[in-house]
């Protein structure tokens, strides 16, 4: 045991907004050879829980290599908890009542342990087993049944003793456990077969799921899903070639009348970026019409002032909007208006602080994470259309590099990054990962980067993979934001599990951009 490593988890959030820790062993997801047990103590509320939990951990510290656990103690934290029925299908994260068992169930749920431990220290002396034929509204009841957003069934022990008796008690339920052969539980099998599948198994599913519509006003939020399943095309030859099909989706704003009330803000013109992948496909003029009316709709502007439509306080949104649509202009032109354009913008901003990460907007001074999530798109797709000569290539890429740099001392235990990266124990949020993890991937596979941020990158992966269901759903995707006036704003945005086009279309792109990374790779 002396060589095993732990680490302190902020897995969520009270009530009156303290972080709630737990306790990861270092082994937890290593190896397929060990048995996941996680202990989850004080959901009675007992004010004696601290002390037994403790007892207990200690017991697991003792315990063989063939084990390892999670574990948490709730003692004092809510006292609506132990009343709470489960699963929460909703509130998400914003239900402000009893926001620790929304944490605590998505923690449990994507750590995937084999069994639930309860440690409810009283009496008369128990020991209840969830196997997923009981429904009495409990944690593990809940937990057993696979109801509710899991990945799959988690069986539970409910172990009710004297405090006193804790240490012995917990002993001889870890040696039952042994001798009854214990399996790994169906949660921990579909989160590993997740994590199996390579970014191209990974995209083919997004592939069949997003990309498919275009709501008027047009929105980036469907439109770079429409560009994933073009880039998918040129990785999977069995992938069908979507061109015709989006053609008769897209056409309609190559008019006059189609185009009008689809222009009036960023997102309305990074809907389009799909634009330069059916000029390349098709060779149709037309894109290339569309994809410079779109790109020349950002206005002229002096030095320290946002073009139009961009917001006049630089929102980190714009900074993708830009820099997507302006690099794509100039590609297809090489007229150096459109790097000046989105450069001067990046540039200007003024919103990266010291330690690398951007506020929302200059009035809105929180660290959003899908905020620094469009910082880290941005300047990856302004570096990939600038040519090397650049007179601001350089700074652009120490900018982006410290950004990243930053971003890394945050990435949680999972590989995923938070909805406020500055707070921990907020969710852990979906779409702001994928396009950090593209941020990266890009930047590795073109060389602006180098090989520090691999490992990052690989646990980036492995946390988005993990919370990708076979049916394209997804696990917390924040809601459309805007620049909110307090932290709280930031705190109880809903995040969104299931279907969603924001998540899906930036982990199409994720996905894609890993593989073309991996055969880079795989060709050197």
């Amino acid at each position: 045991m002396s060589d095993r490593t732990f680490t302190t988890y902020p897995f969520g959030l009270t009530s009156n907004e303290k972080t709630l820790n737990g306790l990861v062993c270092g082994d937890f997801q290593a190896t397929d050879s060990i048995y996941r047990i996680a202990l989850i103590s004080g959901l009675s509320g007992k004010i004696n829980s601290k002390k037994a939990h403790e007892e207990a951990l200690n017991v697991f510290l003792k315990a063989s290599e063939e084990l390892s656990f999670i574990a948490a103690d709730l003692s004092g934290t809510n006292a609506s908890l132990a009343e709470f029925p489960y699963p929460a299908n909703d509130g998400y994260f914003f239900d402000k009542t009893c926001p620790e068992s929304r944490y605590l169930w998505r923690w449990i749920t994507m750590e995937a342990p084999d069994i639930v431990l309860e440690l409810n220290p009283g009496s008369p002396r128990s020991i209840k087993y969830y196997t997923g034929d009981s429904n009495d509204g409990s944690l593990l009841s809940a937990l057993a049944s696979g109801r509710g957003q899991t990945p799959g069934p988690i069986p539970g022990i409910r172990l009710t003793c004297p405090a006193e008796t804790v240490g012995k008690e917990v002993e001889a339920v870890i040696d039952k456990m042994r001798s009854d052969s214990p399996r790994p539980s169906d949660a921990r099998y579909e989160l590993d077969r997740r994590s199996e599948r390579s970014p191209l198994d990974t995209a083919r599913i997004l592939g069949t799921i997003y990309g498919y519509k275009l709501d008027e006003p047009v929105n980036y939020v469907q439109g770079v899903a429409i560009s994933g399943r073009m880039r998918l095309s040129k990785l999977d030859a069995a992938y069908p070639d979507p061109a015709d099909s989006i053609v008769k989706l897209v056409e309609f704003l190559t008019t006059e009348a189609g185009f009008a009330g689809n222009d009036k803000t960023g997102p309305n013109l990074a809907a389009m970026c799909w634009a330069e992948e059916l000029l390349e496909s098709t060779g149709g003029e037309i894109w290339k019409h569309l994809l410079l009316k779109a790109a020349n709709t950002y206005s002229q502007f002096k030095n320290g002032t946002a073009p139009y439509p961009c917001h006049p306080d630089f929102g980190c949104e714009d900074m993708f909007f830009i820099s997507a649509m302006c690099g794509r202009a100039y590609k297809i032109t090489g007229d150096e208006q459109y790097l000046n354009t989105y450069s001067n913008f990046l540039l200007e901003a003024s919103i990266q602080q010291n330690d690398g990460l951007f506020w929302h907007c200059r009035s809105t001074p929180y660290f959003w994470g899908r905020g620094n999530g469009f910082a880290a798109l941005a300047f990856a797709e302004g570096l990939t259309y600038m040519p090397e000569q650049h007179s601001s290539r350089d700074q652009l890429i120490a900018m982006h590099a410290h950004h990243l740099d930053g971003l890394s001392k945050l990435q949680q235990p999972s590989g995923m990054w938070t909805q406020l990266l500055d707070f921990p124990g907020t969710y852990q949020e979906m779409s702001a990962t994928c396009m950090i993890g593209y941020a990266m991937a890009r930047g590795i596979r073109k060389g602006w980067l180098d090989q520090r941020f691999v490992s990052v990158l690989e646990k980036a992966w492995e946390g988005v993979n993990r919370r990708i269901s076979n049916q394209g759903g997804l696990v917390d995707v924040c809601t459309g934001t805007g620049f909110q006036e307090s932290r709280e704003d930031y705190i109880y945005r809903a995040a969104e599990y299931g279907y969603d086009d924001r998540g899906g279309s930036m982990a199409i792109w994720f996905a894609t951009e890993m593989e073309r990374l991996q055969r880079s790779t795989s060709n050197r």
